[in-house]
């Protein structure tokens, strides 16, 4: 006899959530084309798939190998901490990757990117490690 998961959402609630998704996909593909003269659909298309290629071929392998690490090397009671300081390290780098390389840089508009933005990731990323420190060091008082 089958085992049914009773946290799993109802197939009305998984066909909803992927219609809207669509519906939202859709409005974003045709404003794209509709704004082409300012969109850049082809410099679009080459970002995408570019980003495609770098997470499947060094994004999620470095992850694989990160969490292999992390399940071999830090026992149970430190690994949520180290595994939530990875993931925030990871999506606010990725986040402000853009932000970083210049991306929409004008040498007409100097208010275009104006702040230093490898010291405001540097900042923000001490501070996850920082918080990551204290739980660490909490976990380890408790479990003495």
């Amino acid at each position: 006899m089958n085992k049914v998961d009773e946290n799993a959402p109802s197939p009305r609630v998984f066909w909803s959530c992927a219609a809207i998704g669509w519906a939202v996909l859709a409005y974003g593909v045709g404003g794209l084309i509709a704004e082409s003269a300012r969109t850049h659909p082809e410099q679009w298309i080459r970002w995408f798939a570019g980003s495609l290629i770098v997470h499947d071929f060094v994004v999620a392998p470095l992850v694989i190998a990160a969490g292999s690490l992390l399940v071999n090397r830090v026992r149970p009671p430190f690994r949520a901490a180290v595994q939530g300081a990875l993931i925030a390290t990871g999506v606010i780098t990725l986040t402000t990757w853009p932000f970083l390389r210049g991306y929409g840089l004008r040498s007409d508009n100097p208010s275009v990117l104006p702040n230093n933005y490898a010291l405001g990731l540097s900042i923000v990323v001490v501070v996850v490690w920082l918080i990551a420190a204290w739980v660490l060091v909490r976990a380890w008082c408790r479990a003495r």
